[in-house]
């Protein structure tokens, strides 16, 4: 397998405009962070786990955990979210180290769940498929950003580096809000997905990609608008944008993101 591979060029003529102006949108929201909840580590005092709800784009509801050092020192930031289908869990371990951690249930999935109002039966990646201003996907990398703005705004100590992290849905959702935000300190994820719109098509067996394609099996008709709007969220397309260091993992055999969809970015 060519170990460096990039695939014809499909960003759209509006991208960065698109993104701009979803940028623009999320900023004028007011996150109102609300701790709705508080655990503390048996083993380290000064550690706990906080339960956070926050506002993002649409105006609603996303749940986080931010699992913190309660004190002064400075201190590095990771946030990450989760698997496709999934939910966050604490990073205590993580936290031990000296890190503060915030992660971000997105909405459809998690204790995020009720905040996709109406998702596909086909499954949550069609989730408003029509335009990509309706996609849900928009929807979970503003989670994502709006994430770290949140973090960074109800810390009780002041922030030294900034990580963005994730794997497979959330390394996808980390590399985008990255590019977006202007770059983190550092970008490490492993096997992002939505890599390589075309590709995916060919070669995905498993996942979100498998659900977009049974849904375009039933709806061929439909394929040229589906791909359109897949590119406005292809990492492919935003990997240019991002220029903080960067570790980027993937699998050789993986039926879900698939190695030469990772090379593709």
């Amino acid at each position: 397998m060519r170990r460096h591979f990039k695939p014809d060029h499909t960003k759209p003529k509006d991208f960065d405009l698109f993104w701009q102006e979803t940028l623009n949108k999320l900023d004028v929201i007011d996150p109102d962070p609300i701790v709705t909840a508080t655990e503390h580590s048996p083993d380290h005092p000064e550690l706990v786990l906080e339960y956070v709800t926050y506002l993002s784009l649409g105006g609603v509801r996303i749940t986080g955990l931010l699992t913190h050092w309660h004190d002064n020192l400075p201190r590095p930031l990771v946030v990450y979210s989760h698997g496709y289908g999934c939910q966050c869990m604490p990073q205590w371990s993580w936290a031990e180290t000296g890190l503060n951690c915030f992660g971000v249930d997105v909405r459809g999935f998690g204790r995020s769940h009720n905040a996709l109002t109406a998702p596909s039966h086909w499954g949550w990646v069609l989730s408003g498929i029509g335009s990509p201003e309706t996609s849900v996907i928009r929807g979970a990398v503003c989670d994502y950003i709006q994430g770290a703005y949140v973090a960074e705004r109800i810390l009780p100590n002041p922030t030294t580096h900034h990580t963005f992290h994730g794997v497979s849905f959330a390394g996808a959702l980390a590399l985008k809000s990255a590019s977006v935000l202007g770059s983190p300190d550092l970008l490490a994820v492993g096997v992002p997905t939505f890599g390589w719109t075309e590709g995916r098509y060919i070669f995905v067996k498993s996942g979100s990609g498998a659900q977009i394609n049974h849904y375009l099996a039933n709806h061929p008709e439909r394929l040229d608008d589906v791909m359109l709007v897949m590119r406005y969220f292809d990492p492919v397309n935003f990997a240019d944008s991002v220029h903080c260091p960067a570790l980027i993992g993937l699998g050789l055999k993986d039926e879900v993101v698939p190695a030469k969809t990772v090379y593709a970015i």
